[in-house]
């Protein structure tokens, strides 16, 4: 389940700019460390918390590597990552230089099985008198965008939110 609690603020583009608005802003549930993952992986196979860690971090090094080198890297049933980037517009007839190259990020476009996620999502609403474990900590760091999905709030009526804004293929600029 997918928390959220209603912020308001002045939307500063588009339709409302410079009204108040509402908006869905996420509230994260909890954090899964490297270790409690490393440990929840060797529970489900055959190989010891030690070798998930050497292998994760040996997957971390060389995709890093890879991607360095401008290539894609496939990671199998987990996705694919790929290095990008854009560049300023010069008018036909002035140099291109380097420095009209924007700075590289770093796409994740992920399997099918990530992508049903976005078909299984339900959406719950956190009110302020409610506690939240990660949400008291990361006071307003919380992501703010809204994913279309079946929506239930405790006492309220369902809402639909609008689409994110996120490519719907993964996330960008890592």
């Amino acid at each position: 389940m997918l928390k959220y609690k209603v912020v308001e603020r002045e939307a500063k583009l588009g339709k409302y700019e410079g009204q108040r608005v509402q908006q869905a802003q996420q509230v994260l549930t909890g954090n899964v460390t490297f270790q409690q993952l490393c440990r929840a992986l060797s529970s489900g196979s055959t190989v010891c918390e030690a070798d998930v860690k050497a292998v994760l971090s040996q997957l971390a090094d060389k995709v890093s590597e890879y991607l360095d080198l401008g290539m894609s890297v496939d990671c199998g049933e987990l996705g694919k990552f790929r290095p990008t980037f854009g560049s300023r517009q010069v008018p036909v007839g002035e140099k291109f230089r380097n420095e009209d190259i924007k700075s590289p990020k770093i796409t994740f476009v992920p399997r099918q099985k990530f992508k049903e996620f976005k078909f299984r999502a339900q959406f719950e609403r956190v009110h302020e008198s409610e506690a939240c474990p990660t949400d008291s900590s990361k006071k307003g760091k919380a992501g703010s965008g809204v994913s279309t999905g079946s929506t239930t709030e405790k006492g309220d009526d369902p809402s639909t939110g609008d689409k994110d804004k996120n490519d719907d293929n993964g996330f960008t600029g890592l």
